[in-house]
């Protein structure tokens, strides 16, 4: 007999329960301009430990919500338009450059002046100079994904979600947070002889798979979240993190899928229709309703919501005036850029897991991604329109690139 009381134990009630949270949801926030990751964060919080506690972390929450964060970091790599980004490297290259380096230093200056020690300012800084391409698919409806300055705001992402990802295994070693048997350098060597080995191999593999005839589309699929995990399972093993494994998995398989549209969305339809909204629960279910009555989560929230806008804001307008975009390209590289929340959790969660952050950060971390998804979603709506309407010549990139 299931067992209704509070907070639930029974695992298929929390599965349902988080379902139909997820569908309400959804259903809600499609009709807003405003991502739906926001509301899924807000009902995490409402339902978990530190609100209502109708729901317990374990065991559903946790398992899925883990490899909903692998999801996440595998479709980070393979959402990626490595094609556009290969005809147009100088873009994307300058803009992740200067995003990542005008966006680091202030977060890193309002880490340590909140008292955190050098390895937990430097994830911090790490985490929030990333960025999430959740307003991608705002102007992909709209058709301005060759737009110049939309292709230097998805190749710059390529470049500072990896350097997040990179600076967490290397202050990890080095803080001592992750012992490894060869030293501190000895995962990092690792990692790239992994990252070389997925990217010459896999696809090969891939390909033999996928074009046997008698492979269906499920095998083919099933292939793909194999191969997710392992890589993520073998990331773990050489002593780094299984969320580097996934994104080397999306990069690896990112030309594969992206030429078998099929299988593709499938899988982008199961990423996001189960695992990713349970990450965003379980993310919201680490709030306490009692923050929001403190003020210094809120201060730091806010001084960091400022260093963020600077940093994507000045990296926007060097790279526009150098490449001679317009000022309604500008605002729509910052409104693409200026949300926080893929990179950011998960470098934000596993500093926490290795105790180089407190609560405190975490905390007014989750009110930055609130902000910042926000108001990057309203932003890119509205240039997105004026893109549209503004036929700049000079802003384009041709179809054939």
């Amino acid at each position: 007999m299931l067992d209704f009381t509070l907070p639930l134990e029974d695992a298929l009630l929390q599965f349902t329960l988080v379902l139909l949270v997820v569908l309400v949801v959804q259903r809600v926030f499609h009709r807003v301009p405003v991502p739906g990751l926001i509301g899924l964060l807000v009902v995490g919080m409402l339902i978990g430990p530190g609100g209502a506690q109708i729901l317990p972390a374990e065991p559903v929450v946790e398992l899925l919500g883990s490899i909903g964060l692998l999801f996440i970091m595998f479709l980070a790599g393979l959402e990626i338009d490595l094609e556009i980004v290969r005809h147009h490297k100088r873009e994307s290259a300058v803009f992740g450059a200067l995003c990542l380096l005008l966006s680091f230093l202030p977060v890193l200056g309002v880490g340590l002046l909140f008292g955190l020690d050098w390895p937990g300012a430097l994830l911090l800084a790490a985490a929030l100079a990333s960025h999430t391409l959740i307003s991608y698919p705002i102007v992909q409806r709209m058709g301005l994904i060759h737009r110049r300055p939309i292709v230097a705001a998805v190749g710059g992402t390529l470049l500072t979600d990896t350097a997040a990802l990179v600076v967490l295994v290397v202050v990890l070693q080095l803080s001592g947070a992750e012992e490894g048997a060869l030293g501190w350098a000895g995962p990092i060597v690792l990692l790239a002889v992994l990252a070389a080995a997925a990217l010459y191999g896999l696809p090969r593999l891939a390909r033999a798979t996928f074009e046997d005839p008698e492979a269906t589309l499920a095998e083919n699929a099933l292939f793909v979240v194999a191969a997710l995990l392992a890589l993520a399972a073998l990331a773990e093993l050489i002593g780094t993190k299984d969320i580097l494994g996934a994104f080397i998995a999306g990069i690896a398989l990112n030309l594969s899928l992206k030429r078998r549209e099929v299988l593709f969305e499938h899988l982008i339809f199961a990423g996001r229709m189960l695992f990713i909204p349970f990450f965003f629960i379980q993310t919201g279910m680490k709030l306490e309703l009692a923050v929001f009555g403190e003020i210094w989560p809120w201060v730091m929230a806010g001084l960091l919501v400022l260093a963020v806008l600077a940093g994507k804001g000045g990296a926007a307008w060097i790279t526009g005036r150098s490449f001679g975009f317009s000022r309604t390209g500008r605002w729509a590289m910052i409104g693409m850029t200026l949300p926080q929340a893929a990179a950011t959790l998960a470098v934000t969660t596993t500093a926490e897991g290795a105790g180089l952050i407190d609560a405190t950060v975490v905390d007014a971390v989750i009110v930055v991604i609130f902000i910042t998804c926000l108001c990057g979603a309203l932003l890119t709506r509205a240039t997105a329109w004026r893109l549209r309407d503004h036929r700049d010549p000079h802003t384009r990139v041709p179809r054939d690139q």
